[in-house]
């Protein structure tokens, strides 16, 4: 009987001993996992940044130049308009406010090069993603002036100029377009 009592005693410390090695062994197939998962999380995060300053450097090469300004505002609308697909699985890791500011200088820049029904587009998606809206310097909404921009061939929009927050510039562009298309 002693020696099956040892048997026994022997078979379990290598049952336990065995499965131990098992949950270190899998503790560390998830660090490696995790490990992983971060360097990808951080490298989207530096790739999202340099897709930024790329479009970003776009637009003010094009608000410098007057020929090309129409092609080079469209390309800088199309490379802010994809930087968010590189973080799309953690979008959550980049400040929303930022993101919000990309995305819509993407539609400003998509009005500035004539493409509307991109950035008619790109502005749903835009109110359909965030909840919320960006105030202009000047207090105007980025929201309202977007859509009186483009609804500007809408008849019901020219009733409404007072009661909208639109910017001033965007105010008189409106009405001096909405005269001058009545003639």
């Amino acid at each position: 009987m002693k020696i099956k009592y040892k048997e026994i005693i022997l078979i379990a410390l290598t049952g336990i001993t065995l499965s131990s090695c098992n949950v270190i062994g899998d503790n560390k197939n998830a660090r490696i996992e995790t490990a992983i998962k971060n360097v990808k999380i951080s490298t989207s995060l530096r790739s999202y940044d340099q897709c930024v300053k790329e479009g970003k450097s776009f637009d003010n090469l094009a608000s410098s130049k007057k020929e090309e300004a129409d092609s080079l505002y469209n390309k800088s609308a199309k490379i802010l308009y994809d930087c968010d697909f590189l973080i799309a699985n953690n979008s959550y890791l980049v400040n929303e406010n930022e993101r919000m500011k990309n995305s819509a200088l993407s539609i400003q820049n998509y009005i500035k090069a004539g493409n509307l029904i991109q950035a008619s587009l790109n502005f749903k998606e835009f109110q359909n993603t965030f909840n919320k809206d960006l105030t202009y310097k000047d207090g105007s909404s980025f929201i309202e002036n977007i859509e009186s921009l483009l609804a500007h061939n809408d008849p019901n929009i020219t009733s409404e100029f007072a009661l909208i927050n639109n910017s001033k510039i965007i105010k008189s562009e409106l009405k001096r377009i909405n005269y001058w298309s009545k003639k």
